[in-house]
C-alpha cells in the first residue's frame, strides 16, 4: 500500500480505487479514515482494514484529543495479539500531525519498551508519504536521544518522551517549560507484577500519584492500554470499576462468536490457541489475555492441569449409556438447560457429549430423545426438584406417544447438600479420575470450571451439575444402564415431523 511519490512535495498520487488524490485531498482522507491513515504511515506493515470496534475506539480518541483543557482518562482493554500498540502508536502520530498537542509521554513496562515505542512513532515520521504530505520532522529537530525526541514541526514545539513504570524522572516531568498534554500507559503491568499485590499496588500507586500529577495544568489525555491478568490485581480490572475512566473492553471472540479482527485473527486460530491453552492446564490465560475476562482463574479449588488425561481408546467398550438433564426454570434470567450423555467404560462415568440452550420443555425433550435415539440410550435423568419434577411427567408422555417403550426417563434429586458443595466434592472425584472427560467435551466443561466461584450461588454450573450426578447414577440405578443398537428413528416420525435425527452413531 506504498504510495508513489513526488519528492517536490506539491503533489502527491495514489491509484486508490482507479482514482487520483491530490496532496490535500490524502491530508483529509488520512484526518477522517483509519484505514487510510494506517495504510500510509505504514504502508510496508498495514495488510488488513480495522474492524468497527477499533474504528470506535480511533472515534472516541480523537473526539477527546480535540477537547480543550480537559483531564479524560480512557482504559482500553484490547485481546494480546490484537494490534494494540500499534492503535497507540498511530494516535500518537495523528496527534503530532492533526492536533495542538505538544508533549506526548510514552510509559511502558520498562524503559526500553518505551523507548521501542517513541523510536517506531519516529519511523511513521520518517516514512515517504508522510514526509510528502506533512512536511520533514527533521528540519526542526533540537534533541534525538533513545529517550527523547524535541523538535519543531507544523507550528509548535513537539517533545516524546519514554519512561519506564516506576521511574522516578517523572517526578516535576518539565521540559522546555511543558508538561504531558498526552499520557499513554500501554502495558505497564508485566504479568509477574500482577502476580503480587504488593507490587501492583505500588504500580497503581506510582501510575496515579507520580506520573498523573505530572501532567500539564491546561490539561492532559490519560490513555491507559493493557489486557487483564488472571489475578485480582489486574490494573485494568481495577481500572475497570474506577468510574472517573472511559472504558472500552473487548475480547478477542465477540458474543456472536466471530472474532475481533477475523482477517488478522481468524476464530480457527483462536480456537487452536485457546486448546493448546486448555491442553497446558492453564486456560485462564486465554480467558483473561485473549478475552479480557475478568473472572477467569476465580476458582481456586481445582487445579485443571491435575485432572488426568482421557485414559481410554475411542473405541473402548461402553457397557451402558445414561443421559442426566439439568433443567432451567422458568425465570427470564434462568441458567441454560444443560443436557449430558455419559458412558460407562471400566466402571468410570464418561461425559461423552454436551448439549446447553435456553431451551424450551418441549425443545429440551426433543433434543434428549434425539440423542437417546441416535446412541441407543435408555436410561434418562432429569433433576427433580420443585417443579422441574413435572418435566419427567411430559417426557414419558410423549416417549410413549412415540413407542420409544424401552427408554426410562426418572427423576434424580440433589439432596439437602447446597449444590456448590457437591460440586466441590466433584473437583475431588475428578482429580481422582472417577469421573472421566472426554477431550471433545473437555473445553465445555474448563470454561465452568474456571468461572466457578465457591463462594457466589449464582454460578453458571449447569455442566458441572450434570458430574455431581454422574458417580450417583451408577449405585442407584445400576439396573437401568443398558446400551442397545441405535433405536429406531422412524418412531420420531409421529412427534409431529420436528425431530432431525442422524443416522450415524457418534462412538
Amino acid at each position: 500500500m506504498h504510495l508513489p511519490i513526488t519528492h517536490t512535495s506539491q503533489e502527491l498520487t495514489k491509484d486508490l480505487a482507479a482514482d487520483s488524490y491530490t496532496q490535500a485531498e490524502v491530508y483529509q482522507l488520512a484526518k477522517q479514515d483509519l484505514d487510510f491513515f494506517a495504510g500510509l504511515a505504514l504502508p510496508l506493515i498495514t495488510e488488513y482494514d480495522y474492524p468497527q470496534e477499533f474504528k470506535v475506539i480511533w472515534e472516541i480518541l480523537l473526539d477527546l484529543a480535540y477537547k480543550p483543557r480537559d483531564f479524560s482518562k480512557i482504559a482500553l482493554g484490547l485481546p494480546r495479539g490484537f494490534g494494540k500498540t500499534s492503535l497507540i502508536k498511530l494516535f500518537a502520530l495523528y496527534c503530532i500531525l492533526y492536533t495542538d498537542r505538544k508533549f506526548i509521554v510514552v510509559v511502558g513496562s520498562a524503559s526500553t519498551t518505551a523507548e521501542n515505542i517513541i523510536a517506531d512513532i519516529a519511523d511513521m515520521l520518517d516514512e515517504a508519504n508522510i514526509k510528502v504530505v506533512y512536511g520533514d520532522w527533521r528540519m526542526g529537530m533540537e534533541k534525538d536521544t533513545q529517550d527523547t525526541k524535541k523538535f519543531g514541526f507544523r507550528g509548535r514545539n513537539i517533545i516524546l518522551k519514554a519512561l519506564g513504570q516506576g521511574g522516578s524522572a517523572t517526578r516535576g516531568l518539565n521540559i522546555k517549560n511543558q508538561r504531558p498534554d498526552v499520557m499513554l500507559f500501554d502495558d505497564i503491568q508485566t504479568r509477574a507484577d500482577a502476580d503480587s499485590e504488593v507490587v501492583s499496588k505500588a504500580l497503581e500507586t506510582w501510575m496515579i500519584g507520580t506520573a498523573m500529577k505530572a501532567a500539564s495544568h491546561k490539561g492532559c489525555l490519560y490513555i491507559f492500554i493493557a489486557n487483564m491478568y488472571p489475578t485480582p490485581w489486574s490494573l485494568l480490572r481495577r481500572l475497570k470499576t474506577n468510574p472517573e475512566w472511559i472504558k472500552f473492553i473487548a475480547g478477542g471472540i465477540l458474543a456472536d462468536g466471530t472474532s475481533l479482527w477475523e482477517a488478522l485473527k481468524p476464530l480457527t486460530q483462536l480456537l487452536t490457541e485457546f486448546r493448546n491453552d486448555l491442553n497446558s492446564g492453564h486456560p485462564e490465560i486465554f480467558y483473561s489475555e485473549v478475552l479480557n475476562d475478568e473472572n477467569a482463574n476465580v476458582n481456586v479449588n481445582i487445579d485443571l492441569s491435575c485432572i488426568p488425561a482421557y485414559p481410554f481408546d475411542n473405541d473402548e467398550y461402553s457397557v451402558g449409556n445414561f443421559i442426566v438433564i439439568d433443567p432451567s426454570n422458568d425465570k427470564a434470567n434462568s441458567d441454560a438447560v444443560s443436557i449430558g450423555l455419559f458412558q460407562v467404560i471400566d466402571g468410570k462415568p464418561v461425559v461423552r457429549e454436551i448439549l446447553e440452550g435456553r431451551f424450551s420443555p418441549g425443545d429440551t425433550i426433543k433434543k434428549t430423545l434425539e440423542i437417546a435415539v441416535r446412541t441407543g440410550t435408555t436410561l434418562i435423568l432429569i433433576e427433580g426438584n420443585a417443579y422441574q419434577y413435572s418435566l419427567c411427567y411430559w417426557f414419558s408422555q410423549v416417549q410413549l406417544s412415540m413407542g420409544l417403550y424401552e427408554i426410562n426417563a426418572v427423576p434424580i434429586y440433589s439432596g439437602s447438600r447446597s449444590k456448590n458443595s457437591r460440586i466441590l466434592d466433584m473437583f475431588k472425584s475428578l482429580i481422582a479420575g472417577e469421573i472421566v472427560i472426554h477431550p471433545s467435551c473437555m473445553a465445555q466443561v474448563a470454561n465452568q470450571i474456571v468461572h466457578f466461584n465457591a463462594l457466589k450461588t449464582n454460578n453458571t454450573d449447569g455442566i458441572l451439575d450434570l458430574l455431581c450426578y454422574a458417580t450417583r447414577v451408577l449405585t442407584e440405578f445400576p439396573g437401568l444402564i443398558t446400551i442397545l443398537n441405535p433405536l429406531d428413528p422412524s418412531n420420531l416420525g409421529s412427534y409431529d415431523g420436528v425431530l432431525s435425527i442422524e443416522e450415524t452413531c457418534i462412538f
